[in-house]
């Protein structure tokens, strides 16, 4: 009897020392395969996570241009109205210099007819002082 239970204990042991080396015979085949599923993960992560920086960035940047984009539309109004406007400007400076003109003329020919209508008159009482006389 103990003799067939040693033989059972050792039976027991060979088959765990036999699961045990074909384990160790195994585990460079397990263990290469445990690390290429975790470098393609690792890749399939970083891939993933490259692609959405790239995507944030794509984003970012056409944001970015839209609101320059904007910018630059509403300086190019601005310079449209400034430049409408400087030219509203400037032709009533033309017209205001026109008009000063107009009365600096009326009024030299307003004094000249002033005179030339006080100097007739002075001549008209002289012949007339005359023809008294006479």
């Amino acid at each position: 009897k103990e003799l067939t239970q040693r033989e059972e204990v050792i039976a027991a042991r060979e088959q765990g020392l036999e699961e045990l080396r074909k384990r160790v015979e195994s585990f460079p085949k397990e263990m290469e395969t445990a690390v290429q599923k975790a470098v393609k993960q690792s890749t399939e992560r970083l891939r993933l996570e490259a692609g959405n920086r790239e995507e944030l960035l794509k984003r970012e940047s056409e944001g970015e241009r839209n609101v320059l984009t904007t910018r630059i539309e509403s300086l190019e109004k601005t310079i449209h109205e400034q430049s409408q406007q400087i030219a509203k400007l400037s032709q009533a400076q033309d017209n205001a210099y026109h008009q000063v003109q107009d009365i600096a003329v009326r009024a030299v020919e307003g004094a000249s007819n002033y005179k030339s209508l006080a100097t007739l008159q002075q001549l008209s009482a002289e012949q007339q002082k005359k023809a008294s006389q006479e």
